[in-house]
């Protein structure tokens, strides 16, 4: 009995150990307290949100896209986190148990993503490069941007996705709607994938798949939300 109590305190304390670990490297893991809190319901994002989707938005990346990748990304919670799974993948036995991805926040950005995403910004509906300080066209403070104050997360997402469907598809023949399921794979898998996408005229390979996710689901997920914030919106 002593010796199953030993084993189990043990344990509690090698998961605080791992837990304070993965914490240092990825603050946002202090929400989980609140996390469920600030889920919302479609109409409750376009509420709390909707002005920020019009400001940030361009010609392709509406605010009804904008919407919809928040909502299916993190169903419109600024502190959404990914779960946290096993995977003994080293002989570190930090690295056995950890979150399954550095994603963050409503959109799910990675750091990588959020570090290219930093390069951009949106004025007036028109996607701008970062430039010198001393430029009144450039962008301002982004060094400041964190992925958790929505406006900052729903401007990158937006500057991003823009100047990536723009490259992807320079002088092919698309469609709005082509474009826009573009964003939404370059959202989910990433710009490679985005560009064999688009290399195959836009079609997806059969049961292509995204991490945990079926390609061909999400964009069906993404259409069907982008139906109901356009329906709010009006």
């Amino acid at each position: 009995m002593q010796l199953a109590i030993s084993t189990l305190l043990l344990f509690v304390v090698l998961l605080g150990i791992n837990w304070t670990y993965h914490t240092f490297y990825k603050p946002t893991e202090l929400f989980f307290p609140v996390e469920k809190a600030l889920s919302k319901n479609p109409r409750q994002t376009w509420q709390e949100y909707g002005a920020l989707f019009e400001t940030h938005s361009t010609a392709i990346i509406t605010p009804d896209l904008l919407a919809a990748l928040a909502q299916a990304e993190g169903s419109g919670n600024p502190v959404a986190r990914t779960y946290w799974r096993w995977r003994v993948v080293s002989s570190n036995p930090l690295e056995w148990y950890q979150p399954a991805s550095t994603a963050v926040g409503m959109f799910q950005i990675t750091d990588g993503t959020f570090h290219e995403g930093t390069r951009y910004c949106i004025h007036n509906h028109v996607v701008v490069e970062d430039g010198p300080w001393h430029n009144l066209n450039s962008c301002w403070f982004n060094g400041l941007y964190t992925r958790v104050i929505p406006g900052h997360a729903i401007e990158l997402t937006a500057a991003l996705l823009d100047r990536h469907v723009a490259k992807l598809v320079g002088e092919r023949l698309a469609t709005f709607q082509q474009k826009q399921d573009l964003a939404a794979v370059i959202h989910l898998c990433g710009a490679g994938t985005g560009r064999d996408y688009a290399k195959r005229n836009f079609r997806l390979m059969p049961h292509q798949r995204c991490g945990d996710h079926d390609v061909r689901t999400y964009l069906l997920k993404i259409q069907t939300f982008k139906q109901q914030f356009a329906a709010l919106k009006s």
